[in-house]
């Protein structure tokens, strides 16, 4: 059987503000800025930003309650990472070694659950 389904293409996430969120995931987490809204990252799917008013946010709700980001991002330095989520006001959830490698779970400006992490092999 032949796949229908090659590969993620691109990931959406809704915003409040197009310009400001374009500029925050450039500028804080590095990604280059194809034109507004669309990001590239170094590899991968790309991120499309989208303009929302409707207080929409990607979140889900782990079975203990816990705020859960739809994707991961891989990361080859999880500590600088962190140090710059800090430096910019994130809302970090949680950062620790969940022994396959270190977890950073934080909160974009426009309420969005995303998540990161760096495998052991990368450390």
């Amino acid at each position: 059987m032949s796949r229908l389904i090659e590969c993620v293409d691109h990931v959406q996430l809704p915003v409040n503000n197009l310009e400001k969120a374009t500029d925050w995931y450039s500028s804080v987490l590095g990604l280059e800025i194809m034109s507004l809204g669309w990001l590239k990252f170094g590899e991968g799917p790309l991120l499309m930003l989208h303009q929302s008013s409707k207080n929409t946010k990607v979140s889900w709700l782990s079975e203990e309650d816990f705020p859960m980001p739809a994707f991961m991002f891989l990361t080859k330095d999880i500590q600088k990472l962190f140090e710059t989520l800090n430096e910019n006001k994130t809302f970090i959830r949680k950062y620790q070694d969940e022994g396959f490698g270190w977890v950073i779970k934080f909160v974009d400006p426009f309420g969005n659950e995303l998540g990161a992490y760096q495998p052991k092999e990368q450390q």
